[in-house]
């Protein structure tokens, strides 16, 4: 609804000019104010339309009010009424650009009139703003998404050719990043309020790359002379602020400086493992890149403490598959650590035997001796692994061997995900059914298919509104619920990202 401050020292003045607007039906707000000072205050903290002021009026009078109207900038229509009609006057509201100037007495015939010309001349200016401002907001859009798919590509590896050399500001605008991954078990980066609360956390220069609904890329603008514990902290400031605002927790890894554009890939390849490590940390941890420690809670050596104690739990529970896997993605993490001595992954080693041998059948002392020996013996991390390998099959109980109920477990999983696809799958409620931990299932199931259990489902949500899209006719923004994803915005946007067009393009296109 249009606003209409009327200003006027007689007040049956503005009563009949609101009788007037009343009677005939004219869809305004009014406000009213009997100086020109009292309408400078009101129009300082509200917003007008129209201003339908008198001209003589004491103190600040009607053509001094529009001055200071002109000088805001704001594009407020102006009607002037006064008893006089001489010529100075009329010039100068000219010079104001005022629309109408109206003789008192108001003939009803002229007022109504002149104002219906005045809320059609705002209606239509209303219209073309909004107007502009889609266009406006369509080319952001697509400025923004042509950005993000060359970033997109950049960083995956999905360029045609070698990448050009290039500025990293030649893309993002800014001179100097850090890329920060994060990672979450719930679906944050679909919510519709997620970004712009982000970006609030941040507060500096960002850019946003979706991956899938539980990770993303933050490109941070960095200066030369921050080191990396500042975005540390940022990253602990984006956890904290997930928590609150969400009550979810997050995984953050942080990259080192990125000046060049050919050097997104290389960053994303060193950041993406150190997630694969989450088995062994508390949630809420900032991960560094190239970096053997961890900030957080705790450091490498009482993270694998923890890991060591949680295996000889499930060897206690007779669960050999998962202390098997349990086992590998240990030595995994650890064999590129130089801030764990040999000596110590050693008796981590003969901790776990240890407590094979009390649960299993194998009580020969000299056997438990032999074994140890050869765990001493190894001269090389790689020898470590293998003897420990070897140990593992040769104790275990026939037929729990690694291979032979995680497949099982991971194939059910991947047929949950086929039946279940539309509904608001998480890694917390996949892992509750084949009970498993979310972190370790994340691991095997990244290590059996090639590819992390997120980017498995949006992949396979993609393809079947695809399949959607080109043979039914139903309504996009359904198609987007009846593949799990009630944003649509972020449901088009994605769908954009894996194929280079929006939905109602693609479906054009076929």
């Amino acid at each position: 609804m249009l606003k209409m401050l009327i200003v006027d020292d007689d007040k049956f003045e503005r009563d009949g000019v609101r009788f007037l607007v009343e009677k005939y039906g004219f869809d305004l707000e009014i406000a009213e104010t009997g100086s020109g000072e009292e309408a400078i205050s009101y129009l300082d903290h509200h917003d007008v339309d129209i201003l339908l002021s008198d001209i003589r009026m004491k103190g600040m009078d009607g053509l001094q009010l529009a001055e200071k109207v002109r000088e805001t900038g704001r594009p407020i229509k102006v009607i002037f009424m006064s008893a006089y009609g001489e010529f100075e006057y009329a010039q100068r509201a000219i010079s104001l650009e005022a629309v109408r100037y109206l003789l008192k007495p108001v003939q009803v015939g002229e007022f109504v009139k002149v104002l219906s010309n005045v809320i059609q001349q705002c209606e239509q200016e209303r219209l073309q703003k909004e107007k502009q401002e889609r266009m406006q907001e369509a080319y952001l859009k697509e400025v923004r998404f042509e950005k993000q798919k060359v970033l997109t590509n950049l960083i995956l590896g999905q360029t045609e050719k070698e990448p050009v050399t290039m500025p990293i500001s030649s893309i993002c605008g800014y001179s100097l990043i850090r890329m920060l991954m994060l990672t979450s078990r719930s679906r944050l980066f679909d919510r519709e309020d997620f970004e712009v609360k982000l970006a609030e956390a941040v507060d500096r220069g960002s850019e946003l790359i979706h991956l899938n609904e539980f990770q993303g890329l933050l490109l941070v603008e960095a200066a030369a002379d921050e080191s990396v514990e500042v975005f540390t902290e940022l990253g602990l400031e984006i956890i904290n602020r997930v928590k609150e605002d969400y009550g979810q927790n997050m995984m953050v890894a942080v990259s080192g400086p990125i000046d060049e554009a050919n050097q997104l890939y290389q960053a994303y390849q060193e950041l993406e493992p150190l997630l694969e490590i989450s088995f062994f940390l508390e949630e809420g941890t900032v991960l560094q890149a190239n970096r053997t420690f961890l900030t957080g809670e705790g450091d490498m050596m009482a993270s694998v403490h923890n890991a060591m104690e949680e295996i000889k739990q499930y060897i206690q529970l007779s669960r050999w598959s998962i202390v098997r896997l349990r086992f590998e993605q240990l030595f995994d993490t650890v064999q590129n650590c130089k801030q764990l001595s040999v000596v110590y992954i050693k008796y981590v080693c003969m901790e776990i035997v240890g407590s094979i041998f009390d649960e299993t059948s194998s009580k020969e002392p000299g056997l438990f001796k032999k074994e140890l020996e050869k765990i001493n013996n190894a001269a090389r991390l790689h020898d470590l692994r293998r003897v420990m390998q070897v140990i593992l099959d040769e104790h275990i109980p026939s037929g729990e061997g690694y291979r032979d109920g995680m497949p099982k477990a991971i194939e059910e999983v991947v047929r949950m995900i086929h039946t279940r696809y539309q509904t608001d799958l998480s890694l917390e409620w996949l892992a509750k059914q084949v009970y498993l931990s979310p972190s370790y299932l994340s691991y095997l199931f990244k290590k059996e298919k090639g590819i992390s259990i997120n980017k498995f489902i949006t992949m396979y949500r993609m393809e079947k509104a695809k399949e959607l899209l080109l043979t039914t006719n139903r309504k996009i923004i359904d198609i987007s619920q009846d593949v799990g994803y009630s944003n649509f915005p972020y449901f088009s946007s994605l769908f954009k990202s894996h194929y280079g067009v929006s939905p109602s393009q693609y479906r054009g296109d076929i």
